[in-house]
């Protein structure tokens, strides 16, 4: 067969910030300095140098010692009479620093973006895949419901409802994927990573082309209560606030799609009756479908709130990273509320009988509401 690949350039412009958790999750200010509008990670390496050159390594293991988790390295440099220069501090966070949204506010820790082994933010294969798998499956199930109600509602929802409710943590979604996307047969295997019809695609970690700097945002949680929209709290009543690094809006990121025909063939010799996607544009077409279900289902969740104007003037067809919640991530929309609520409850934390999910993490920018990771994905090659 010639031209076994079918293979897309991919190009995805964010409309809202993105963020993808790395191994270190998050960083405290033993670990970064704040100066000015920027926030810059420290180098182990490169501080422990910098202390020995200075003859303080001693006063940084006492201040340490003394100050725990309220230990402050820029503070510990102004005790010292240190005043450390742009060069000083390039030096030390290896040519890394993130610009902070506000600069009048320093966070005692924040969630860092996923770098390379160069210290280059990305975003993994595994996150794009996870997120076109999420659609895939969103548009066989909702074929399906559309098709044959009574059936899904039997073979569906009951299974689901049903779920033995320690098994509820876990997921009640994983059999899904089982039966869905990976019950096939293939050279005498079967439900196996080898049957798996995604195994068929395959998409590069993606990297940005136009990236200057990061971003750090502080995220909060906005909820919809039956007396109207409030912000969730922390033990001394302040609206929560999560840190995150963020690759902001207008970045352009490229990868690259390619779809494996022999191995279509291979599985449509000895499965009968597909009707997953065939090749990269009936892929795209799937997430552009499972977008603008999301995008519906928001517009009617924040009806009566500013979020809801980010909804009605910006067009996205992706969603990935840190924020998508519930809704963007799982099954849950093709199931009654009542469902919702019970593997809301079962699942994470129990709200009775409030809206499920109930929240959203959103960021506030010059008077406007911003849901997290929105983007435009488009064929470019």
């Amino acid at each position: 067969m010639k031209n076994i690949f079918e293979t897309r350039k991919i190009r995805m412009t964010l409309k809202s910030p993105v963020h993808i958790g790395s191994v270190e999750q998050k960083i405290s200010r033993f670990e970064y300095i704040h100066n000015g509008n920027y926030i810059y990670p420290i180098s182990e390496e490169k501080l422990s140098i910098f202390l020995q050159k200075k003859g303080l390594i001693d006063a940084y293991v006492s201040a340490v010692e003394r100050d725990g988790s309220r230990f402050s390295m820029a503070e510990f440099f102004k005790s010292k009479s240190i005043r450390l220069q742009e060069n000083d501090l390039i030096s030390l966070s290896v040519n890394k620093r993130t610009r902070i949204s506000d600069s009048t506010y320093s966070p005692n820790d924040y969630r860092t973006f996923i770098r390379d082994g160069f210290g280059n933010p990305y975003i993994p294969a595994t996150s794009i895949k996870g997120a076109i798998r999420t659609a895939i499956l969103y548009n066989t199930l909702l074929h399906y419901k559309n098709s044959n109600s009574s059936d899904f509602t039997q073979n569906i929802v009951n299974k689901i409802s049903s779920t033995p409710s320690h098994l509820f943590k876990k997921s009640p979604f994983l059999w899904l994927q089982e039966q869905w996307l990976e019950d096939f047969r293939l050279s005498n295997k079967n439900k196996s990573p080898h049957t798996d019809w995604l195994r068929m695609l395959h998409v590069s970690d993606a990297y940005p082309v136009n990236l200057r700097e990061t971003n750090l945002i502080p995220v909060k949680v906005l909820k919809k209560e039956s007396s109207g929209w409030t912000y969730k709290t922390d033990r001394s009543g302040r609206n929560m606030t999560i840190w995150i690094e963020t690759l902001s809006v207008g970045t352009i990121i490229e990868f690259e799609i390619s779809f494996d025909k022999r191995l279509l063939e291979d599985f449509k010799a000895e499965n009968n009756n597909i009707s997953l996607p065939q090749n990269i544009d009936e892929f795209l077409l799937n997430m552009r479908k499972w977008s603008d279900e999301i995008v519906n289902f928001e517009k009617g969740f924040t009806k009566g709130h500013n979020l809801e104007n980010w909804y009605k003037s910006n067009t996205a067809n992706f969603r990935i990273g840190f924020g998508s919640g519930m809704i963007s991530t799982t099954m849950a929309m093709l199931l009654p509320e009542e469902l919702r609520k019970k593997i809301r409850n079962l699942a994470g934390q129990n709200r009775g009988n409030d809206i499920a999910p109930k929240s959203r993490r959103i960021w506030e920018n010059n008077g406007q509401t911003v849901p997290l990771g929105w983007a435009v994905v488009e064929v470019v090659d």
